[in-house]
């Protein structure tokens, strides 16, 4: 299954700029990837959710008749953090120097997001309203859980700062010479990257690329499948002699 995105992308946000604009651009390219494991990040979440739900609804059902739909705002919350955590996909923007790889990355996460934040609250108040009027015996206590969530949200969604912070925007380079392997993944569309860094976590010569737990400290680089060419070109041009490009299937680590 490959996990990069088709669809084309802007080159660079507009909160972002790169750091070495001065140095002539030899490729760029952009590409939109879900650079984590699905199951792990989305599917978990899901079936927590899911859970939580159905003992919600049975709670009531027990003792407080007609909120059902409590549970069914209780599946839509699950299938939201579902779409929006597991299979969110991030944005990756690459511009090669004769002298380094510089890579500019963020969360795809449509405006209409957060503006659903905003609006979610009056949607769990005229969800309450439905019940109490469904059902004019509940108590207010009944309902202070879903009341709860709606200022939750109403805060998060209003705060000016969440947005920049929920899009993670990061960047990071490294220059062609610190490059000492690269594990290339054809149909997920991508290569693993062993970069020397003072901060290595794990030194080059000890990731072993048969080994999946290694897997987390690569560096990826996304393609998609027409730019394939052009990238495998670029580093095997600009990587040094004795760095080598074996083909191997990437795994990705339980958080991604």
């Amino acid at each position: 299954m490959r996990r990069t995105g088709w669809r084309k992308t802007p080159d660079l946000s507009d909160r972002m700029e790169w750091k070495y604009s001065a140095e002539p651009q030899v490729l760029t390219w952009t590409v939109k990837a879900i650079d984590r494991n699905i199951l792990a990040s989305g599917i978990a979440g899901f079936i927590l959710g899911c859970i939580s739900s159905v003992g919600i609804l049975l709670g009531l059902l027990l003792q407080r008749p007609g909120m059902v739909e409590v549970f069914i705002l209780g599946i839509l919350v699950s299938s939201y953090a579902f779409i929006t955590m597991g299979m969110e996909k991030t944005v990756f923007v690459y511009r090669a120097t004769e002298e380094r790889l510089e890579i500019c990355q963020w969360q795809d996460i449509p405006d209409l997001v957060f503006t659903f934040l905003k609006v979610f609250p009056f949607i769990i108040v005229g969800i309450i309203l439905m019940a109490l009027i469904s059902n004019p015996a509940l108590s207010i206590a009944a309902l202070a859980g879903p009341a709860l969530v709606g200022i939750l949200l109403a805060s998060v969604g209003g705060d000016s700062n969440y947005k920049a912070i929920y899009k993670r925007f990061r960047q990071h380079d490294f220059t062609w010479d610190n490059v000492d392997r690269a594990l290339l993944d054809p149909r997920k569309g991508l290569l693993g990257l062993s970069v020397s860094s003072p901060n290595n976590v794990i030194f080059d010569d000890q990731i072993d690329f048969d080994n999946p737990n290694d897997h987390r400290y690569l560096k990826r680089i996304y393609f998609r499948k027409d730019q394939e060419y052009a990238v495998l070109e670029l580093f095997r041009r600009k990587m040094p002699a004795r760095a080598t490009i074996v083909e191997k299937n990437y795994k990705y680590d339980f958080s991604g």
